[in-house]
């Protein structure tokens, strides 16, 4: 019994691990009372400071107008991801017996680049232009590691954050920089426009022929104009409002059972050539085969994260001051990003899954043949501890629309009519005294959970 007993001990110690209940938190923020949330997100702080709860507290945070607090969060997340690409070996072994929740989570590579525009915007609602400037720099920087380190890199998020990196560097007047972040979101929205299904929209081309004309690149203001066409002029005494708008929530990860069965006439665990990777290869093509009792040794349970669409009731937004009226543009699908990543990871997780499942089930036996009851217990501890990695930010928006309209410097009552699948208005709601600065940029962030 007691060479068991470290397996059997890890299931109390995951027993007594509790999180957050996420319904509490989409309670306070769709009925309008985001601090609810932060303030119940901080009630429930795990003791050592994790990834996903930190993504949670700062956009809590950022909606509920506690713009440091928001900051301070997502740079507390920012600094766990940077440690964890530098693994932990005992966690990583331990999750080859127990569970893959046991492995350091670093956040996808979309999510870490996100938290960096809530975090510029952030800056910007506090006064700091500067502040954001450094954010966009370091998500510059960011995009630049993932590219460098993974020749097929899939650019999902860069495109955007580029794009919305440009428009910072513009409304600050720093004009080179703004023409190579446009020039990089030209290039990082194509790249991956094949799987979001999300084109290049046409404000980066507009904006490509602005600046480089600002900049007098002669030979390039020319090549975009006949690529992209000339911008509309900004009127005399006209600044612009960027509206992005934030839809829905991005589908959540669940668990699925999958089940693998193993033959007696396999030689897993006799044969020293079939290690559990190699076993676990073989075993992945099984997935629900059905096989004769009489046949089957053992049937493999495992668990694995799995993630449906989750579409939101709106699919776009207009937006309309006095007689003015402009459609948003898609420019981020965070749905489709998340789903690919997950698909993508597929294979490693379940070939990772099935090799810790076969060392628990390696375990299982040899208790079985010390004893029938104490097999069971090993067994039963085993089924306990087999659960999916479903960790995740589940606070980020299903998708990102952005308006940019040119309008006359002072207040202005700004009109938001949200659209269904069809492009019919099912719902209004009005933004007052939205001030407009002559050759300024405003920002505006807007976020529905329906």
């Amino acid at each position: 019994m007691t060479k068991f007993f470290p397996f059997l001990l890890i299931i109390s110690l995951m027993m007594g691990c509790a999180g957050y209940n996420f319904e509490k938190v989409e309670i306070g923020l769709k009925t309008g009372k985001p601090e609810d949330a932060y303030n119940y997100l901080k009630k429930n702080t795990p003791k050592k400071p994790d990834i996903p709860h930190q993504f949670e507290l700062g956009l809590t945070a950022h909606y509920a107008n506690l713009f440091p607090e928001s900051s301070k969060a997502f740079e507390q997340a920012e600094m766990i991801a940077e440690d964890r690409f530098t693994k932990s070996i005992s966690k990583e072994a331990l999750s080859l017996v127990t569970t893959d929740k046991l492995r350091p989570y670093a956040g996808t590579r979309y999510e870490r680049l996100l938290s960096h525009y809530y975090s510029a915007l952030n800056y910007i609602y506090r006064g700091n232009l500067e502040g954001a400037l450094v954010e966009c720099r370091r998500a510059t920087n960011l995009i630049q590691y993932f590219k460098g380190e993974d020749n097929e890199y899939n650019y999902f998020g860069t495109g955007f954050l580029a794009h919305f990196c440009g428009m910072v560097f513009e409304a600050a007047e720093e004009w080179n920089d703004a023409f190579i972040s446009y020039r990089q979101a030209e290039e990082y929205y194509k790249n991956a426009a094949e799987i979001t299904g999300v084109p290049m929209p046409k404000d980066v081309g507009h904006s490509l022929v602005r600046v480089s004309r600002k900049l007098n690149f002669t030979e390039e203001y020319e090549r975009y104009r006949k690529q992209y066409g000339e911008p509309p002029p900004l009127s005399e005494n006209y600044g612009e409002l960027i509206l992005f708008y934030e839809s829905g929530y991005v589908p959540r990860k669940r668990e699925e059972t999958l089940t693998f069965p193993i033959l007696k006439t396999d030689k897993f665990g006799e044969d020293e050539d079939k290690d559990s990777i190699t076993f676990a290869r073989t075993l992945r093509k099984r997935e629900g085969m059905v096989v004769e009792k009489i046949k089957l040794e053992y049937l493999l349970h495992v668990a694995m994260p799995a993630m449906r669409s989750n579409r939101p009731h709106f699919a776009g937004i207009q937006v309309s001051v006095g007689e003015d009226i402009t459609q948003g543009v898609l420019i981020e699908d965070i749905e489709t990003m998340a789903i690919e990543t997950l698909k993508s990871e597929h294979t490693v997780i379940l070939i990772r899954t099935l090799a810790r499942a076969l060392g628990k089930y390696l375990i299982f036996r040899k208790a079985r043949k010390e004893n029938e009851v104490l097999g069971a217990v090993v067994n039963l501890a085993g089924v306990l501890t087999e659960s999916a990695d479903t960790r995740s930010w589940q606070t980020l928006p299903n998708q990102i629309f952005m308006v940019r309209m040119p309008l006359p410097a002072g207040s202005h009552k700004i009109n938001l009519s949200f659209l269904n699948a069809n492009g019919n208005v099912r719902k209004s709601e009005s933004l007052q005294d939205v001030k407009i600065s002559s050759n300024q940029i405003t920002f505006l962030n807007y976020r529905t959970y329906d």
